[in-house]
């Protein structure tokens, strides 16, 4: 917007005024107004002609601004008067009214602006640089109210000697120095800070002191601190003057601190007010080191002190002026078989030295004569074993006693030795105090103690600001001389001693979080050890780093389960338990201290998955562990009895397979192949006689032999009568196969003869092929047989059968009796001698014929019960 309004402004001042119209002027030209106040500008016609202040108009950034605001001056000038708000700049225009050809404007930009507010809290102070006399005055002051980048506010630091000169400086900040080489001691000093900007200008209050008020002087120089062997108590520290005395007189503040202290400690002023350059610290600790600070500022009044000058060393060395801290355990399991003690002593508290040795005495009580100068042992430092950590030395260890004992302990450094610290080890306690030992699994500390003297009464531990607080009440029935408090756990033990006079305190060991502590509290009743009181506690509690192990108790009932677990180690509650939850179907709570619980009223034959959830009073749930879910009764049972079934009736099947399908597997598996070799066949011949073969044990005689007599063919036929209808049936299925050229029919049906009856017959020839054959003992291949004797041949053999070898003739006529044709030969043929012919025996009259037929030829008929035995 700006760029356009100023290139409307640059054209409205080139463009030519029409000499009839004039032109436009704005007064003030580029002013710096107020932001709060009220503006007024005027409009000027010069050189006017037609036009007049009525056809003027203004405008403030586009935006038209009321007639009501306007005054006219006269006839050519008209003015505005406008409220000055925001802090961004603008511009006021003055135009002719349209319509116009020749358009007439002027304008001004308006900065706007914060005046001046007076500086407030100057304050100063004179810096001493490293010449004695050569300072800086440093002045600061709060800023004087709001600034816009139109009116910058700027700074003026004067200060002013009276009578004598000026020191000035400017800044825009809201600080300054000013250097004076020679500071005007002893004379009184004016100092303000002036504001100014465009709009105009304001001064601070004026600061008037003597110019020792505004000295910051530097730090005493060349401190130093020494410590002197005739006096281990005290310390000299000496110093020098930054300032000299002649132009400055100075006030010193001293304050020291021991290593371990946690503050420090001062000086009383009234000591140190003085211009002194030494002082001597006293009542300090022997052989402590100590840090020493001294500083000064302006003794009449002065507002600044210097830095602090520091400087350390440490006391000399004196005897110890407290007793050794001793304390009498038990041995620890496994140390040494019996009952042991340990003698175990801490450097006293205030040791004002390194402790080189202890020396000890162990005397009987009971039989004080026996011993009434007993020598000390001395131990050196060295040759005494570290007791679980450092400042803890083992002086002794020694096999429970009889009677009571005296232990005293005496601590000896470079300078002396300490007091003796005694402690009574009582006759009748044999055994540790069991109350005092609870919760312990990892040691066994502390003292024996004597069961007839009083405990402290109603110990509380708790957890307080990162520490273990500790409150009780001394016994009612005696005073105790002093107190011992003992803790442990399974990473560390320690101890420490109160005053008869306390009843609550903290522990000042180093503490652990999540980790359980056993505290006792020991009254000591003049050197006797009273029974303790024992607590337990947590500095801070968490969720358990694992659940308990949960298992099943016996057999699952019918509808209810027993659920046992074990409780989770002591290193890894990190809080005492304070339920168990069990989650299966639904969520039951039980006690902290019950480790089984039986769920009941459960649905048999159903899984079901239950785990155990260990609560602390810190954090719930902690830890689980998932048991195996438990089952109905009988289950696990039925599932081993059915898998044993089904594989023992697999076995049984498959054995029975075997047995029973031998033949087929083998057959399956290894396939016969035919062998011509093995085959048995009965033949004849006229000069040898048949015998029959004698079958071999456990298989089927091969060839069964028969003799059929040409006569007695008639005979047969007749006696064969009553198996006539069966007749066409052999013979159709005997016509159907021969062997070796024969005439005579083959079957390749089961042959069963007269002693084959049965099944036992049936399933012995079940697996062979048969063939048989009735041989004439006529020619057979050129041999000459009897007139009178045909031999029949069987064979039962495993072999297929061999390809015939008949001439074609033969076959062709034995197709023709399986048609049912004659089986004669031919007309006008003459049967060859020698020749056996077939024919089917007639069912009409005519038997006579058939007689005599069988009377010249042979003949052959299936027998009732097939062939005949042989």
């Amino acid at each position: 917007m700006a760029p356009a309004m100023l290139l409307v402004l640059l054209l409205a001042c080139l463009t030519p005024a029409s000499p009839s119209r004039g032109r436009l002027l704005v007064t003030p030209d580029f002013p710096v107004v107020e932001i709060g106040s009220n503006f007024t500008a005027t409009c000027v016609i010069v050189d006017a002609g037609e036009l007049t202040a009525d056809d003027l108009q203004w405008s403030l950034s586009k935006t038209l601004v009321p007639k009501e605001r306007y005054t006219r001056v006269n006839g050519t000038a008209v003015s505005v008067t406008l409220a000055v708000a925001g802090e961004q700049p603008e511009w006021l225009y003055c135009s002719d009214r349209p319509p116009h050809l020749e358009p007439l404007i002027h304008g001004i930009k308006l900065r706007k602006a914060y005046p001046p507010v007076r500086p407030e809290n100057v304050s100063c102070v004179a810096h001493q640089v490293e010449v004695p006399k050569d300072f800086s005055m440093s002045c600061r002051w709060d800023p004087s109210g709001r600034q816009t980048a139109a009116a910058p506010t700027t700074y003026t630091l004067t200060v002013a000697v009276r009578a004598v000169s000026n020191f000035s400086v400017s800044t825009g900040r809201t600080s300054g120095s000013v250097p004076m080489p020679v500071y005007p001691f002893h004379m009184l000093l004016d100092i303000w800070v002036e504001a100014r900007n465009i709009l105009g200008t304001v001064e601070s209050q004026h600061l008037q002191e003597d110019a020792g008020w505004f000295v910051k002087p530097q730090p005493p120089s060349e401190l130093t601190l020494i410590s002197e062997k005739s006096f281990p108590t005290s310390l000299l520290s000496q110093w020098k003057h930054p300032i000299a005395s002649v132009y400055m007189t100075l006030t010193y503040e001293i304050r020291f601190r021991a290593e371990a202290d946690p503050g420090w400690t001062d000086v009383p002023a009234a000591d140190t007010s003085k211009d002194i350059e030494s002082f001597r610290l006293q009542k300090l600790r022997p052989d402590t080191l100590y840090t020493v600070q001294v500083r000064c500022k302006y003794a009449h009044n002065g507002l600044h002190w210097s830095d602090w000058s520091t400087k350390a060393t440490r006391t000399p060395e004196d005897k110890p002026t407290s007793r050794p801290n001793i304390w009498i355990v038990a041995a620890k399991p496994g140390d040494r078989k019996g009952k042991w003690l340990q003698v175990v002593a801490k450097d006293p508290k205030f040791s004002n030295g390194k402790i080189q040795c202890f020396e000890l005495e162990i005397q009987s009580l009971d039989e004080p004569l026996r011993n009434p100068g007993a020598e000390w042992e001395r131990i050196a430092v060295q040759e005494a074993a570290p007791y679980d950590g450092p400042g803890r030395h083992l002086l002794k260890q020694l096999l429970l006693p009889e009677g009571s004992l005296n232990v005293s302990v005496v601590a000896v450094n470079s300078v002396g030795a300490s007091p003796v610290a005694s402690l009574i080890i009582p006759k009748r306690t044999h055994g540790g105090c069991g109350k005092a030992r609870r919760g312990a699994s990892t040691r066994v500390t502390g003292p024996l103690c004597a069961a007839e003297l009083p405990p402290v009464e109603d110990l509380e531990v708790r957890p307080r600001g990162g520490r273990l607080e500790l409150r009780w009440r001394p016994s009612s029935w005696r005073t105790a001389s002093e107190y011992v408090v003992e803790w442990s756990s399974g990473a560390g033990w320690d101890w420490q001693r109160e005053s008869r006079g306390t009843t609550n305190t903290t522990l000042r060991g180093h503490l652990d979080r999540f980790v359980c502590y056993n505290i006792s509290v020991f009254p000591i009743y003049s050197r006797r050890l009273g029974a303790p009181g024992s607590a337990q506690a947590f500095l801070e509690q968490g969720a358990p780093l694992e659940g308990p192990a949960v298992a099943v108790k016996d057999k699952p009932g019918h509808n209810e389960v027993e659920l046992v677990w074990t409780e989770i180690p002591a290193h890894q509650r990190r809080g005492f338990i304070t339920n168990y939850t069990i989650f299966y179907s639904s969520d039951i709570t039980v006690a902290a201290n019950t480790t089984s619980y039986t769920l009941s009223s459960l649905s048999g034959n159903t899984k079901y998955d239950a785990w155990v959830v260990a609560s602390t009073s810190a954090a719930r749930p902690g830890a689980t562990t998932t048991p195996s879910p438990p089952r109905t009764p009988g289950e696990v049972e039925a599932i081993v009895v059915v898998v044993c079934l089904l594989f023992f009736f697999l076995v049984l099947m498959a054995t029975l397979l075997c047995i029973y399908k031998e033949d087929t597997i083998k057959k399956s598996l290894w396939p016969q192949i035919p062998n011509p070799g093995e085959s048995t066949i009965g033949t004849w011949a006229p000069d040898y006689p048949l015998k029959a073969e004698t079958p071999k044990d456990g298989c089927v005689s091969g060839v069964s032999l028969l003799a059929v007599d040409v006569c007695d063919v008639q005979r047969v036929l007749e006696e064969d009568k009553a198996v006539l209808p069966l007749k066409d049936k052999y013979l159709s299925e005997e016509h159907s196969s021969g062997i070796g050229g024969s005439s005579c029919m083959s079957s390749p049906r089961h042959s069963v003869s007269d002693s084959d009856e049965g099944s036992d017959g049936a399933d012995t020839t079940a697996s062979t092929v048969q063939y048989s054959s009735v041989v004439p003992m006529g020619g057979y291949k050129g041999q000459t047989p009897s007139a009178k004797q045909v031999v029949f041949s069987r064979s039962e053999s495993t072999q297929p059968l061999l390809d015939p070898e008949e001439p074609p003739e033969a076959a062709a006529q034995a197709g023709r009796r399986a048609a049912g044709a004659p089986a004669g030969p031919p007309e006008g043929s003459r049967p060859q001698p020698g020749a056996l012919d077939f024919e089917p025996i007639a069912e009409e009259a005519g038997a006579s014929a058939d007689s005599q037929a069988a009377d010249r030829r042979c003949s052959y008929r299936p027998q009732r019960s097939g062939y005949r035995p042989q």
